[in-house]
């Protein structure tokens, strides 16, 4: 039991390590100063300070986080974040979401070569069909999330999720990895949604700055930061009421 819970909070940590590591590596090479990168949320459990960058483990491994210098818009700080030009910040912005679907087609490529013994063109192409029809059907909840056209009953939140890949490790290895790909893909393709408080709306927002000829104001990006932490934190408590109703039916 012990191992299977071990197992299911490594499985969701290191897909969100993936997307914060994409996060800060673009960062860096785009000459950024990156202060943190802190897996989870919380109290912090372990931190270890490295070149410039303090690296933190926190208590909730449910999320995480890069923290860069000049976040401020109106400051002017040397290898800030708003130093670098919109489309930089875009690339930093997509990374995340990149890193998880490719890590999800990677996932399934080996799983089908290494378990199922698929030739590697085959399994390449069987990879892709596979991978694209879980983006499709993400595209279709998402889409019915928006158009209000799919049913409450089929809507899954994270305890649902969390439930969904506890139940696969009893199957197996290679049955917890195929569903831990398939989230990923999933995440990787939520976070592209041009929406407030995700890296899709930080890429409106980006763009947006390129049509408007210059940097927004601080109040600007304050206020897309609260609209989407009300967005998220409102769609993260419906979908825990769905699973919660889900559990006791």
């Amino acid at each position: 039991m012990i191992m299977n819970i071990l197992m299911v909070v490594l499985g969701i940590a290191s897909v969100i390590g993936i997307h914060e590591a994409s996060h800060m590596l673009v960062s860096k090479f785009f000459g950024i100063k990156v202060l943190k990168f802190s897996l989870g949320f919380g109290p912090i459990l372990l931190s270890k300070t490295i070149n410039e960058t303090s690296y933190e483990l926190r208590l909730l491994p449910l999320g995480g986080f890069v923290s860069c210098a000049g976040e401020d818009p109106e400051m002017n700080v040397e290898r800030g974040f708003f130093s670098v030009s919109w489309w930089k910040r875009s690339l930093i912005a997509l990374a995340g979401p990149v890193a998880n679907l490719i890590l999800g087609f990677v996932m399934i490529f080996v799983l089908l070569v290494l378990f199922k013994g698929w030739p590697i063109l085959q399994g390449l192409g069987r990879a892709y069909t596979i991978s694209s029809m879980a983006i499709t059907e993400t595209l279709k909840a998402l889409g019915g999330m928006i158009g209000h056209t799919v049913p409450a009953s089929q809507l899954s939140g994270p305890i649902m999720v969390t439930k969904l890949l506890a139940s696969s490790v009893k199957e197996g290895i290679a049955q917890f990895l195929f569903v831990l790909a398939i989230i990923s893909l999933s995440l990787g393709l939520f976070n592209l949604v041009p929406c407030p408080g995700l890296d899709g709306g930080h890429v409106i927002l980006y763009f947006g700055e390129f049509l408007y000829g210059r940097k927004f104001s601080t109040k600007v990006y304050i206020m897309w930061s609260y609209i989407g932490i009300l967005l998220l934190v409102s769609l993260m408590l419906f979908t825990c009421y769905l699973d919660i109703v889900k559990l006791l039916h």
